[in-house]
Order: C-alpha cells, then structure tokens, then sequence
C-alpha cells in the first residue's frame, strides 16, 4: 500500500509517498515533476523487495520550498534528514534527470549515507552547453484568463516529448503551474552544477542506465566514458525523456536488478 507523509527539511515540510519492505532506495525526480513521477514504478520496486520512497524535492509536488534557487547540493541536504527520519543509517539512491544531478551531489556530499547510486539521464553537461541551456529563460508562466496558458505550455511540451503519453504530459503542465514562479528553480540547479568532480570522486558502486529516446542519453554515455568502471545500461526500448512514467514495470526491473 502507498503511504504518504511528511518529516521538516532544511526547507521547511518535506513530503515523501512510500511503498513496500526490504533495501531503501530513495527515488529523487526530474523536473518540472514530483514523486508522482514513479508512482507507477512503485509497486513493481516493491514486488522486488524493495522499499521505495520517492521525495518531493523543495518546492515541487507537496514539499515547501526555498525562496532562493539552491544549488544541486542544497538540494541534496533533504536526504540526510530523510534518512534519519526513517530510521536508516544509509540507502540507494536514485535520481533521473535533475534528481541524477541531486543524487550525484548527495552520494559526493554524503558518501557514508549512499550504499549504491542508481543515475538515468545523468546531466553530465560541459560548461558550454551548461551556459547555453541557462540562456534560454524560463518556459511561460503568465495565467491567461481564457486559460491559454494551459494549452500554450502543452503545445511546448508535445514538442520535446516525442511519444510520451498524454498522461505525463498532462501531469508535467500541472506540476508546472503547481510549482509557480518558483519552478525554474530545478533546472537552474542543474545548469549550474559542475558534476565533473563530484563524478571523478564517487567510490560506491554507481550504475548508469540510460535510452536512446531520452535528449539526455549522449550525457549518460559520457558519464560511462568518464568512469568505465560504473555500470552502463541502456534499456531496449527507445522510450523518451519520460520514460520512468511511461514504461514502469521495465524500468523498475532495471533498478531493483542493480538495486539487489
């Protein structure tokens, strides 16, 4: 059974969804998202015996957040706390997309909490193309009173989300609009955060899964140039950058194939 509930981050009310018994693994989302995204992985992480707990990172789904954007490693500080909260002295963590760079910079910052690190989608940017996706501005945000904004942000999102389902894309404008004038705030964690050290220094057992569908797939592939000693796995199916929603069953085997 999913449960919900709330411990006090570093910035304010942390919200958490949790499902099954065994292993931790803390599942970190991308954004614009929110531990939504892997509910429907949830049960099937369970089935493996695993226990899965998705966070609301600062600011998205039901989490409080900051009033100034943090960087990926002030995102990261949410994960100590969690830990204690539940009881744990370490577990797995596993980010996609912004909550790879969050998950880097936690198993960077806090190597004797993170057992394994689990990374999809990895922005594993050089500062050139780091500079370029910070020059591109925030996606709109201006309430229409005809409601256009809703269909302006979809219209956008249909574009970059090739066959991604109408589901997800459904709950990405939401999430957008639930997070505010706040919501770039995930994104500019990322697009200024140098991994390249943190990536150098990681000692736990890191795995990399990836897929061909993803815009992020060729970073992931950097990453497992950098360290070829992680453990790359690229998934059959092309998929796109929602791929943890859409194909969950798939990707959770995966995950608790490292996992365990």
């Amino acid at each position: 059974m999913l449960r919900k509930a709330y411990l006090d981050g570093p910035f304010g009310q942390l919200h958490y969804i949790s499902q099954g018994n065994g292993p931790a693994i803390i599942l970190l989302h991308q954004m614009v998202q929110s531990s939504r995204q892997f509910q429907p992985a949830m049960p099937y992480l369970a089935k493996h015996g695993l226990r899965a707990i998705a966070v609301d990172l600062p600011g998205f789904g039901m989490s409080d957040g900051p009033d100034e954007p943090p960087s990926a490693e002030q995102y990261a500080t949410v994960v100590p706390p969690l830990l204690d909260h539940l009881g744990l002295e370490k577990a797995i963590i596993c980010g996609h997309h912004t909550g790879a760079s969050v998950a880097v910079a936690c198993a960077h910052r806090y190597p004797e909490r993170v057992s394994k690190l689990i990374v999809h989608g990895t922005p594993f940017f050089t500062a050139e193309e780091r500079a370029e996706r910070l020059s591109r501005g925030h996606l709109p945000m201006t309430i229409q009173p005809d409601g256009s904004h809703f269909k302006t942000l979809w219209d956008k999102l249909a574009q970059v989300s090739g066959e991604a389902s109408t589901e997800i894309i459904h709950w990405t404008v939401l999430l957008h609009f639930w997070a505010g004038e706040k919501e770039w705030f995930g994104h500019n964690a990322v697009y200024t955060y140098d991994m390249a050290p943190a990536i150098e220094a990681l000692r736990m057992p890191v795995y990399v899964i990836s897929n061909r569908g993803d815009m992020v797939h060729p970073s992931d592939k950097r990453v497992a140039e950098a360290r070829p000693d992680f453990v790359y796995r690229e998934m059959e199916e092309t998929g796109t950058y929602q791929v943890v929603y859409d194909q969950p069953e798939t990707w959770a085997d995966i995950v608790a194939e490292y996992a365990k």
